[in-house]
């Protein structure tokens, strides 16, 4: 689900040479021209005005009477986010001292899908505002208010730019995710924190860890301790603190970590430690994404059971990942024990997968926890439990189909960050980075005509067959903020030369906080000596933080 066809690749080749022979391709256009204030993701109501409004970084304070602990930490974040573009000149006394005053309906911290992530912001001369009925809808206004506010070179001064300004936002789609894969590499803790850090710049709010792999099995398990001979190397394993740790990160930014364990296929790693769990297919040993787990044996599940309850407690959102995509069904065929586990139930190899999706079903159902799978067992005709949300990675017509059997979904298959040509799209661009445009023309509701409502949002998916923490960002970035803003904007906000002036700014802006997010057509960003390389979270928590956050 993440590979492209040698088809694609001939067809990128031949189209890249057309173009370098045509030398039509390679010629840079004029540097685009907007007016600000160069927001990403755009919201939903702005109004603006023209005036400018000088701004002293030593003179300029945010104060709240809410005693949020998640809110205390992002106004400590942003207090210094606010002014990473590089330090101001002295201003002289005739600039005003600035208080942005924080006003949060509710100190409630419970995070979970569909909570309220609304703000309003009132910027002028006489009140700097931020509205929100949750500290998360606070969380997000204080990200937009952060690109309100500019840095003028070379007189090394901030302002805030076209005020008057008003601003009413709210995102248009509750599940706004991005997947990543430690599974095929493994990424350390930090730069984890600091993917976490990226997320909530662009406002997504779903952190999908894909965290195990046919390659790798990196989570500690004190119930099955021997699960971790399944990981690449004895460092490259998340212990359940760190697990916590980025747990409670993703929480004060209002991003809900949703684990996936990918079975029964793609579980080559588990059968390391336990080589009991698999099944026996010698045709497809050679690939190790092929070999399933052993749907016959009640050791299987009782496996399952007790690992999942050990994990769950760790991962406290309400919904599971367990995968489901790219079954080889013919494994089973070949494994004497199943074969007759098959025969003695009358079992087709369709029949089997449903038994086992319902086995999963009933586990987590147990733990109090909602199962969600890519869309493989659907399309090869599992009959799904009712209650669970179906990923759909690879056919945009089955959405449709989905949504109007009741499941919900998440759109995941026009958002593919690895990909050279992103499909469906099937265009090639001479810039790669360029692909941004197809992310940002590509609607999550693209052809739904009917049961929109079933659709919860949608993911971006960075597979990490190719990828580490080394070019991690440059991937991801600044294409996912094209991304952010078709998840979170409405759905009229779709003109791409507007968008790619604002994109850019955003993607300098992210830059000096230290995210290797590159130019999408010739300017000039400064980048501070001092700016962070990228591997570090913004602000660490500390061990007591962690234990009081996930306290609540």
């Amino acid at each position: 689900m993440m590979y492209n066809t040698s088809s694609n690749r001939v067809a990128i080749v031949g189209a890249v040479l057309l173009c370098v022979a045509l030398l039509a391709c390679a010629q840079p256009g004029p540097t685009p021209q907007a007016i600000g204030p160069f927001l990403v993701p755009y919201p939903q109501h702005l109004q603006q005005g023209e005036v400018t409004l000088p701004v002293d970084p030593k003179q300029f304070t945010i104060a709240t009477t809410s005693s949020s602990q998640i809110l205390k930490i992002n106004i400590q974040r942003y207090q210094k986010l606010f002014f990473s573009a590089g330090p101001a000149q002295q201003h002289t006394s005739a600039v005003a001292a600035l208080t942005l005053n924080i006003n949060v309906a509710s100190d409630n911290e419970d995070l979970f899908l569909g909570v309220d992530e609304s703000y309003s912001i009132v910027a002028n001369s006489h009140e700097l505002t931020i509205t929100a009925n949750t500290v998360y809808g606070a969380v997000r206004a204080l990200e937009t208010f952060s690109q309100l506010i500019t840095f003028a070179r070379p007189a090394n001064t901030y302002s805030i730019q076209y005020t008057p300004i008003t601003i009413k936002d709210y995102p248009r789609f509750q599940w706004r995710g991005m997947l990543v894969d430690s599974g095929r590499h493994y990424l350390p803790v930090d730069f984890i924190l600091h993917i976490l850090d990226t997320l909530a710049y662009a406002k997504f709010n779903v952190l999908h860890w894909h965290i195990v792999d046919a390659q790798s099995f990196p989570v500690q398990s004190s119930t099955y301790p021997d699960l971790t001979n399944g990981a690449y190397n004895p460092i490259a394993i998340y212990t359940h603190d760190q697990i916590q740790q980025v747990i409670a990160y993703g929480k004060t930014y209002g991003i809900r970590v949703v684990p996936e364990f990918d079975i029964p296929g793609h579980s080559a790693s588990w059968g390391v430690g336990y080589p009991q769990l698999l099944a026996s297919c010698p045709s497809y040993a050679s690939n190790t994404n092929n070999l399933l787990l052993n749907i016959a044996d009640q050791y299987t599940y009782t496996f399952i059971k007790n690992l999942f309850t050990e994990i769950t407690p760790l991962f406290p959102d309400n919904y599971f990942h367990t995968g489901g995509d790219e079954v080889i069904l013919d494994c089973w065929s070949e494994d004497p024990s199943i074969v007759a586990w098959m025969t003695q139930n009358n079992y087709s190899l369709v029949e089997a997968e449903q038994y086992f999706e319902t086995q999963m079903s009933n586990i987590l159902a147990s733990l109090n926890r909602t199962k969600i799978v890519w869309n493989d067992p659907y399309i090869n005709g599992v009959q799904l439990d009712q209650n669970t949300v179906i990923q759909v990675w690879d056919v945009s017509n089955v959405t449709q189909q989905i949504i109007n059997n009741g499941f919900k979904a998440i759109v995941a298959n026009a958002y593919y960050l690895d990909k050279q040509v992103p499909s469906p799209f099937n265009k090639i661009h001479y810039e790669w980075q360029d692909t941004w445009q197809d992310f940002y023309s590509y609607d999550p509701m693209y052809g739904i005509t009917e049961n929109g409502d079933n659709i919860l949002g949608a993911e971006a998916c960075m597979w990490g067959d190719q990828l580490n923490q080394v070019q991690f960002d440059v991937q991801v970035w600044p294409r996912s903020l094209a991304i952010a803003e078709r998840f979170w904007s409405n759905e009229a906000i779709v003109n791409i030369d507007d968008a790619l002036v604002r994109i850019e700014a955003q993607s300098c802006s992210i830059a000096k906080r230290g995210v290797n997010s590159g130019p999408l057509f010739p300017d000039f960003c400064f980048l501070p000596a001092d700016v962070p390389s990228g591997q570090h979270p913004i602000l660490r928590l500390t061990p007591e933080q962690v234990a009081s956050i996930l306290r609540k």
